[in-house]
């Protein structure tokens, strides 16, 4: 039998994940320390995961699990779940990722009353385009800069007095929710601390439309929960900037277009920088191919959450 620690919970919510539910499952139950609740929250799922997490828990018996089925986006279920829980200190992850051995024990080895803890979330890619996205958006262990670390509610660890304190996961967002329940809890007192040992890993989208979305998405959150504004403008002054450029090398010279090329690899450079790291072991024909597509990839994404923004920005909802 593995040690259970009674003063935890381990929270999800979970929406039509029956192709990676059980490898989520296992990596939970498969915790060198185990929580003494697991609460999972199926926001409706239609293809069959909730009878999946029936069936997996049904001869479980290591520690309490709670099955919870019910129409609700990622904060309400995440608040339901929660609430729910007796237990003083909240772990959080989301399915579709893999949680490593001891990363419930990272994390609450770090946890106490006025910190919330998070930990490393990897990259899970296989494919090249997976590849490609992890080198353009995951920044490497050493790239995180500890001050500035804001913790994603695939990997978070707090304690239950801190989401009462502000209010739970505020239920006026479906994306994004996750960074401004960090913001509340700063503006409430409470400090990040960054746990790079407990690691989470992440799988990345696998298609371009579906990578489209996410961002779009991410960025629709920042809107309405009116984040990140300054980062979000540059985006927007720098598009009108490239624009500028293009319609004087159309109208003059083409030779303009040579002013972009240092400001493309100053762009493009932070996600080079990582594509040794994620396509170790890779050929040199593969990195190259890499290396070229992410000027692609890059201006996509940028696109995409620049829509987002704007689109979220018009919503109607507000604060």
């Amino acid at each position: 039998m593995k040690p259970v620690k009674k003063d935890t919970a381990f929270i999800a919510t979970v929406y039509n994940e029956s192709s990676s539910i059980t490898d989520f499952l296992d990596s939970l139950t498969g915790q060198e320390l185990l929580p003494g609740q697991i609460i999972i929250v199926d926001g409706g799922s239609k293809d069959g995961t909730y009878q999946m997490l029936q069936d997996y828990f049904s001869h479980y018996q290591q520690t309490e699990v709670i099955l919870m089925q019910k129409p609700a986006g990622i904060s309400e279920g995440r608040n339901t779940a929660i609430a729910a829980a007796r237990a003083p200190i909240i772990c959080v992850s989301d399915a579709g990722c893999i949680l490593n051995p001891n990363w419930l024990k990272n994390l609450t080895e770090e946890a106490g009353p006025d910190l919330v803890v998070g930990g490393y979330s990897a990259a899970w890619a296989d494919s090249f385009l997976e590849r490609c996205l992890a080198a353009a958006v995951v920044v490497l262990p050493e790239q995180v800069k500890e001050e500035k670390f804001m913790p994603s509610s695939r990997n978070v660890c707090f304690y239950r007095s801190a989401w009462e304190k502000v209010g739970g996961y505020p239920q006026y967002m479906d994306y994004g929710e996750d960074m401004k329940f960090n913001f509340n809890l700063i503006k409430a007192g409470y400090h990040i601390k960054f746990v790079p040992q407990a690691v989470v890993q992440w799988k990345m989208r696998a298609s371009l439309p579906s990578i489209f979305r996410q961002f779009f998405r991410y960025a629709k959150g920042d809107a309405i929960g009116r984040m990140y504004k300054m980062r979000h403008m540059i985006r927007i002054i720098s598009l009108f900037l490239f624009i500028a450029v293009l319609v004087l090398a159309f109208s003059l010279s083409g030779w303009i277009l040579l002013m972009l090329a240092p400001l493309l690899a100053f762009y493009a450079w932070p996600a080079w920088r990582r594509i040794g790291a994620v396509f170790e072991g890779r050929s040199v024909i593969e990195k190259a191919a890499a290396s070229i597509f992410m000027l692609f990839l890059l201006p996509y994404i940028d696109l995409a959450k620049l829509a987002g923004y704007i689109y979220g920005w018009c919503s109607p909802k507000q604060l």
